[in-house]
């Protein structure tokens, strides 16, 4: 069984201590709840199915990550697949009478208290969400993972200057996505 700095890598351990990570990193490549929650689920069973395979060549959060980004693409690629045969119509989100289909959650109401780095957070988290998928792969790997561009550039299939021209124009559309939020502030 692989050992990590605290032990021996149990199940539980790698719930407990890896199970948000994984979260968060499909949350911010897939763009939704559903499909990183997904991933989650896939990626801890087979990280725990092949617990007992792990060699330790590779330290296990590294070895965790790309399971992780492999789930994630693999996920955004069955759901591309999926999108191609449907015809979305979005009158299908009503009733004959006008009403919505499905529980309309309220609009959430700020409250007046909420900290500013709350807001920042979910502007920052918005404008990630709106880049293009082969940016916001990209930046999400190197500028929130920290990754490596060589790392980003094999798991993305990549040359390093493709993956250090991406990261440029994701910098750039994050720069413009919330340059409007930051000139208010100073105004």
């Amino acid at each position: 069984m692989a050992e990590s700095g605290n032990g021996v890598l149990t199940p539980e351990r790698v719930f407990r201590d890896y199970a948000p990570r994984v979260y968060n990193l499909a949350r911010r490549m897939l763009g939704n709840d559903a499909d990183a929650e997904d991933v989650t689920q896939d990626v801890l069973v087979q990280v725990i199915r092949k617990l007992d395979t792990f060699r330790g060549e590779a330290a296990f959060p590294t070895w965790l990550h790309r399971v992780t980004v492999n789930a994630a693409l693999a996920n955004r690629r069955k759901r591309a697949r999926r999108e191609e045969g449907r015809v979305h119509d979005p009158l299908d989100a009503f009733t004959d009478d006008g009403h919505h289909a499905d529980h309309v959650r309220p609009w959430p109401r700020l409250p007046e208290a909420l900290a500013l780095d709350q807001e920042q957070k979910q502007l920052i988290e918005q404008a990630i969400a709106g880049l293009p998928e082969m940016y916001r792969d990209v930046f999400v790997l190197a500028d929130v993972e920290q990754m490596p561009n060589a790392e980003i550039g094999e798991l993305l299939g990549l040359s390093v200057p493709a993956v250090k021209s991406r990261l440029h124009r994701a910098r750039l559309m994050m720069r413009d996505a919330l340059s409007r939020y930051y000139q208010e502030r100073l105004q």
